[in-house]
């Protein structure tokens, strides 16, 4: 297992001994420095905030679960450490959590018929993340559903759009994304009826029903490759 190494000890140290003093030394409890200190190691980058809590938990020699409690109690006790604007946190989370390998991993963890009822299993480790993501789905009306794992999340392909739309992620052009679900999926019935209206009086309502039926069927049919460019086209900001 890879050390873990400072990659910027002396701003460690710094903040350490700042915190330390500025209300009194020893002030502090030993679940206090506890919890500072694994903040500012993922702050610093020491640890990524992106490992799985068994990676965590591997190079700090406790249980993935001491992990996880350390990452959700640091957070809530020194978030201010760690200012990010929420638009950010999110694009970070779902740039994060809707990788491939997420994705395949999630997806053993929600039953067959919820995929075929259109539900995407996303899997969230960082219990931070998984409250900011919480969040976002509730705030556009939807659910979090949990199965058979608390760090994976069951998200219908409508929720995603819903979150994309009202982070202004996805541009409401109906002939863009007509556009594009045409290079995406060329024979398909949706875009085949997308392209018999007339394209200048296209509602965006009809080219998001159209995205929306794919997205869910390409969740049903576990066609990997159909919904990594659906996703690219609701989250622009995804890799690759």
């Amino acid at each position: 297992m890879q050390p873990i190494e400072l990659k910027d000890p002396a701003g460690f140290a710094n903040e350490f001994l700042r915190l330390n003093l500025l209300q009194g030394f020893q002030s502090l409890t030993k679940r206090d420095l506890e919890l500072l200190i694994f903040v500012l190691l993922e702050r610093d980058g020491a640890i990524s905030r992106a490992e799985s809590n068994f990676i965590v938990a591997s190079r700090l020699r406790v249980t993935p679960a001491k992990a996880k409690a350390l990452r959700r109690d640091g957070y809530a006790r020194w978030r201010a450490l760690v200012p990010e604007q929420r638009e950010a946190a999110l694009q970070r989370i779902v740039a994060t959590v809707l990788t491939e390998t997420n994705l395949r991993s999630g997806a053993k963890h929600v039953s067959e018929r919820s995929r075929k009822d259109g539900f995407l299993a996303i899997r969230i480790e960082h219990p931070d993340d998984q409250q900011q993501f919480e969040q976002a789905i509730l705030d556009v009306g939807a659910l979090p559903v949990y199965e058979r794992n608390r760090d994976v999340v069951a998200v219908r392909f409508d929720t995603l759009l819903r979150i994309a739309e009202q982070w202004g992620y996805l541009q409401p052009d109906p002939q863009a994304n007509t556009a594009e679900l045409k290079r995406l999926a060329p024979t398909a019935e949706e875009v085949a009826d997308l392209l018999q209206k007339d394209l200048a009086k296209l509602r965006w309502q009809d080219a998001r029903d159209a995205l929306n039926s794919l997205g869910a069927k390409a969740i049903a049919s576990t066609a990997e490759d159909g919904l990594k460019g659906l996703l690219k086209l609701v989250f622009p900001f995804l890799p690759g």
